[in-house]
C-alpha cells in the first residue's frame, strides 16, 4: 500500500471504530464510501457520505463483493459482532465473508486493512476470537495486500463489549465493584486505533500483523479505577471484589436479556474475553512506526491536568 488511496470503502462505517475512521479519512481528503445493512443508522451517524446497503453475512462469494470494489483502492474492515445473534452469524461475518472479500480484492488488486482483535487465535476460548482468527488467516493466505491490526481493550465513550462493561462498573456510586481484579489488560485509546488504521490505509504501514497495545499490562482492577476517574466520578469509599462464581450466572442472565433486545455489556463473550486477559505484543507496531501506543491512563490524566504529572502518582 505504497500509493495514497483515492477512494476507500469502509465496512461497518457507522460503528464505533468505523465512524471515527471515516471522519479521519475525510480530513485527509480521501473519498470514502461505507457499507452497512442499516440505512437509518448510517444516515444518522454519517449523513454526509454514501453508505451502500449490504449485509456481509450474505456476501459469501467473490462475485458478491465485486460490485462494491469498483473504483476502490483500499477496503477497511471495521465490521464485527461480539456474540452470535443467530446461528452462524459470527462465522459468516468474521470468516466466510472476509474470505470472499479477499478473493475479490486479489482479483481487483484492492488492498485490505483488517481491524481484528488481540487474542484472535484458532485456539481461543470464544467463538468471537476463533472466527476472527479464521478471517485473519483467510486474508493472509489470499495473496491480497493485507494489513491486520489487532487492538487491545479499546477505550472510548462509544465502545461496546468489555469497554462498556468497564464504564458500567466505574459508574456505580460510592462502592466500586470489581470482577477478575488481577486479570492483565493492555488498552488502547480509540484515537490511537484510528490513527493506526488511517496510517495503514494511506500506505504508511507495511503489510503484516500488528497488535495495537500499550507496552505494559495493568490489572483489571486498576483499569476500572482509572476508568472511574476518567469518567469524572469520585473515588469509591469501598472496593467490592466480586467472586468469580457470580460471573457465569450473570452472563447467562445477560444473554437472555440480549435475546429480548437489551444489548447488555455483561454477556458471555465480553466476560470471557476479559477473563482470559487482554494482552498482546507491541514490538511489531513499534518497530514499524518508531513509536509506541501511549498508555491511555497516563495520557488522559496528563491532558486533564495540564501536564501536571504529580496528579498521576499512584495511578497504574
Amino acid at each position: 500500500m505504497s500509493q495514497q488511496p483515492r477512494h476507500v470503502l469502509v465496512l461497518g462505517a457507522y460503528g464505533f471504530i468505523g465512524a471515527q475512521v471515516v471522519r479521519a479519512l475525510q480530513q485527509e481528503g480521501v473519498e470514502v464510501t461505507g457499507l452497512g445493512r442499516d440505512p437509518v443508522a448510517s444516515a444518522r451517524v454519517l449523513p454526509d457520505i454514501m453508505v451502500k446497503q449490504g449485509d456481509m453475512r450474505q456476501m459469501l462469494s467473490a462475485e458478491d463483493w465485486l460490485p462494491y470494489l469498483t473504483g476502490i483502492d483500499v477496503v477497511i474492515n471495521c465490521a464485527g459482532a461480539l456474540q452470535d445473534t443467530a446461528s452462524g452469524d459470527l462465522e459468516r461475518l468474521h470468516h466466510r465473508a472476509i474470505a470472499a472479500l479477499a478473493a475479490a480484492a486479489t482479483e481487483e488488486k484492492v488492498a485490505i486493512v483488517q481491524v481484528s482483535a488481540v487474542g484472535a487465535t484458532l485456539e481461543a476460548s470464544t467463538d468471537f476470537m476463533r472466527s476472527k482468527a479464521r478471517g485473519d488467516a483467510a486474508l493472509l493466505a489470499s495473496g491480497a495486500r493485507v494489513t491486520i491490526l489487532r487492538p487491545g481493550l479499546v477505550i472510548g465513550q462509544g465502545a461496546f463489549g468489555g469497554t462498556l462493561l468497564l464504564r458500567m462498573l466505574a459508574a456505580v456510586p460510592v462502592i466500586q465493584p470489581v470482577a477478575l481484579p488481577g486479570t492483565p489488560v493492555q488498552s488502547v485509546m480509540i484515537d490511537d486505533v484510528t490513527d493506526a488504521v488511517v496510517t495503514a490505509a494511506m500506505g504508511g504501514l507495511s503489510e503484516g500483523v500488528y497488535d495495537l497495545v500499550e507496552d505494559t499490562p495493568h490489572s483489571l482492577e486498576n483499569v476500572v479505577l482509572a476508568t472511574r476517574r476518567w469518567l469524572g466520578f469520585r473515588a469509591p469509599r469501598l472496593i467490592l471484589r466480586v467472586p468469580d462464581w457470580i460471573l457465569p450466572v450473570t452472563a447467562r442472565l445477560a444473554d437472555v436479556a440480549g435475546h429480548l433486545g437489551w444489548r447488555s455489556p455483561l454477556r458471555r463473550t465480553a466476560i470471557a474475553v476479559l477473563k482470559n486477559g487482554v494482552t498482546g505484543n507491541p514490538i511489531a507496531y513499534r518497530s514499524a512506526t518508531g513509536r509506541s501506543i501511549p498508555p491511555w491512563i497516563r495520557h488522559y490524566v496528563a491532558s486533564q491536568s495540564g501536564g501536571n504529572t504529580g496528579l498521576m502518582r499512584g495511578w497504574p
